[in-house]
């Protein structure tokens, strides 16, 4: 068996075998179109690739992505080799191929001085866990916005990349001091949002939507929000703010939901940030753990969070 990285026809047979599986309603052109542009983008092409296990005759057995995130983790920084997209093509499942595979992910992380490893198991926790994965509890929750009469006279204009640095800044200020958290340049961030951006456009017409805003003072992004939307609602794909209590983003909720009066107030899911203020505007409630589940594995001298109040992380940078 040898690990590979996978381009050209290997690739689109691995992207021919995932599409059933990881379409969420996309075409099969525009899935492939989705995975080839996050390569172009400038994070993607130096932080994202494929690999595949190739068997002795060169048959991919087994395949998954890797994402090198740059983090924050029990006060050292390095870097998280996030693992994805573990696939096995069904007639080569329950030999091990995807154990063995995601064990040469991290061998070959962990020599090239990985702090730790991270991946989202939709397939709950016991698999990851025999490999020496463990569950990092995160908060999900319903936003409520408080009504108002009329829209706040606030200024929310869309997101450009112009605003990043700033964003990034809001970013490293809330997330200072966490057990674990994303450490994000400009880069990373037009990843997550050009990820998102893509996905909406090529969706079906009308089936989902994407929308990015700010609020400035100075010239400057002192506030900001994400969203995705679709039939179900939206999801606050993460958000920012200067002030000490989120005052602004609150007002920037109000205006974007006053926005269609006539309909009712669209339910909105997020992933919150303990330690991330809660808006005098806004409301949580309906707390669960995410279907999703976060778990890591240290790879170097490192205490793994254990809480939730240990980690700051926003479903935008979900992989």
């Amino acid at each position: 068996m040898r690990m590979v990285v996978a381009e050209g026809p290997l690739l689109e047979r691995i992207l021919d075998s995932t599409f059933p599986v990881w379409h969420e309603g996309l075409t099969h052109r525009a899935y492939s179109q989705w995975n080839a542009a996050q390569l172009r983008t400038p994070w993607g092409r130096e932080r994202l690739a494929r690999f595949a296990l190739l068997d002795d005759h060169d048959t991919y057995v087994a395949s998954a992505k890797r994402y090198r995130h740059d983090v924050t983790i029990d006060g050292r920084q390095g870097w998280m080799c996030g693992i994805g997209a573990v696939f096995t093509p069904p007639g080569h499942r329950g030999k091990g191929h995807a154990a063995m595979l995601i064990q040469r992910m991290l061998d070959e992380a962990r020599a090239e001085g990985a702090l730790v490893a991270g991946l989202f198991s939709e397939i709950g926790a016991p698999y990851y866990e025999r490999l020496g994965f463990t569950a990092v509890p995160m908060d999900e929750v319903t936003v409520g916005v408080v009504g108002k009469a009329g829209a706040p006279a606030m200024l929310v204009r869309a997101g450009v990349e112009g605003d990043y640095t700033a964003i990034c800044a809001l970013h490293a200020a809330r997330s200072e001091g966490a057990g674990f958290a994303l450490r994000r340049d400009r880069h990373a961030l037009h990843y997550a949002v050009s990820k998102k951006r893509l996905f909406a456009g090529l969706s079906p017409p009308g089936t989902r939507q994407f929308e990015f805003f700010v609020a400035e003072e100075g010239y400057t992004a002192a506030a900001y929000a994400v969203f995705s939307q679709n039939q179900h609602g939206w999801t606050l794909e993460e958000a920012g703010d200067r002030d000490p209590a989120g005052a602004r983003l609150g007002g920037m909720l109000q205006v974007l939901v006053a926005r269609e009066p006539s309909h009712r107030p669209p339910l909105i899911r997020a992933w919150w940030p303990r330690s991330f203020p809660v808006p005098p505007q806004l409301m949580l409630s309906r707390r669960t753990d995410p279907k999703d589940i976060f778990m890591v594995r240290a790879l170097s001298a490192v205490r793994l969070p254990m809480n939730a109040d240990e980690v700051f992380y926003w479903r935008s940078d979900y992989f």
